[in-house]
């Protein structure tokens, strides 16, 4: 959406991959992989997942889970028996998180040759092993493979409670407003009722207190290549975690979701005010974003209120049910809407003409006779 920053050239790079998430946090922006965004743009991004998305994701967690219970118990043949299943469901449920930020910005190749090491026939004896460190860390991946899709379902149904029920009601976009809402959502007996009523509430359950582990490395300025900064670095054990760190950080920064009521999408805003529309792309016309889109619908509502564009809407509505009773040709239909067009225009930018003339030429017999009129000369000699 417009959001993503210029890249910012750190002096460590991140480590993100699917056990492990990091920011890097500089005023009010937020750095992935060395990319740069607005503080709050994950949290708002990810409550855009769709509907055929999100049940991907549940249902190959869902397997996933199911898959991790009879591995834990299974003797060596059953064992082997599980591994292919399990990885199928592993790659399906990687082809839905591609889609999702910020799972769509790590290496997807080495996410994939992971699996071929933890999947190799080779460990199958090790996988074996009650206290093996491989068949622990296989384990450990495997929960990951069903608790990130939860934490997207659970944060996502968190954020669209919020948004519709508190942010999108502010009269106020500021830090303490952010605050208060926060506050009165979160600490919502309704709130809560909801959240567990949802599947498998107690894995990846949504918080208002973020665990990370936090340090700094220094980095390049954003607004100065010549200059060097401390930024704070933030790692993050959960996708939950993440996500609401970045939901209450960008808040802390005047940056909220909103949904835009053109297209349905949620967006960051980045200010005090509250737009309506988003800057993508308008689903009725993609000559235009929704911002522009919806100012001319705006305009065009506010044109209905008009005495000039009333009193053409009348006449041309009767012009139509005219043509459709076969009272008038399509000839006639066509030069008496060319007429009316013109003479609202003219209205429209002689404010004497619209006060003393525009209404006794918009008379419905007088666009007709000078709809004839023009008629007849097209047709004469």
């Amino acid at each position: 959406m417009g959001q993503e920053a210029e890249a910012m050239p750190l002096g460590i790079e991140q480590n993100n991959h699917l056990l492990s998430l990091t920011l890097d946090v500089w005023q009010d922006q937020i750095f992935f992989n060395d990319s740069a965004f607005p503080a709050g743009y994950f949290a708002a991004d990810i409550l855009n997942v769709g509907d055929e998305t999100m049940q991907e994701l549940l249902i190959h967690g869902g397997e996933i889970s199911f898959q991790v219970e009879a591995l834990a118990n299974a003797e060596r043949e059953e064992f082997i028996k599980l591994l292919p299943e399990t990885r199928a469901s592993l790659e399906k449920m990687l082809d839905a998180l591609w889609k999702c930020s910020p799972y769509n910005l790590l290496d997807q190749g080495k996410e994939l040759h992971a699996l071929d090491v933890l999947f190799d026939p080779r460990l199958v004896d090790e996988l074996l092993k009650q206290e093996s460190p491989i068949r622990q860390f296989f384990f450990r991946y495997l929960t990951v493979g069903f608790s990130i899709p939860l934490g997207i379902f659970h944060f996502a149904a968190a954020g669209w409670y919020f948004e519709a029920g508190y942010l999108h009601r502010l009269k106020k976009r500021t830090e303490t407003h952010f605050a208060i809402a926060t506050h009165d959502c979160f600490t919502s007996e309704d709130f809560w009722t909801h959240m567990q009523g949802l599947p498998m509430a107690e894995i990846e359950t949504f918080t208002v207190f973020p665990k990370i582990a936090s340090s700094y490395v220094f980095a390049q300025s954003p607004r100065n290549e010549e200059e060097m900064v401390f930024v704070q670095r933030i790692n993050f054990p959960t996708p939950m975690q993440f996500y609401c760190f970045d939901l209450l950080n960008g808040m802390h920064h005047v940056h909220a979701p909103s949904r835009c009521q053109n297209c349905g999408r949620y967006f960051l805003t980045t200010s005090g005010h509250q737009p309506k529309y988003c800057d993508g792309i308008a689903p009725q016309d993609s000559r235009m974003t929704c911002r522009q889109y919806g100012a001319m619908m705006r305009q065009k509502e506010q044109n209905k209120q008009h005495p000039v564009y009333r009193l053409f809407t009348t006449r041309t509505n009767t012009i139509r049910k005219h043509h459709q009773r076969g009272k008038i040709s399509d000839e006639l239909r066509n030069e008496a809407l060319y007429v009316a067009e013109s003479l609202r225009d003219k209205a429209l930018m002689d404010n004497d003409y619209a006060t003393n003339g525009y209404a006794h030429d918009m008379e419905q017999e007088a666009i007709y006779a000078q709809a004839r009129a023009r008629l007849a000369r097209e047709d004469g000699p």
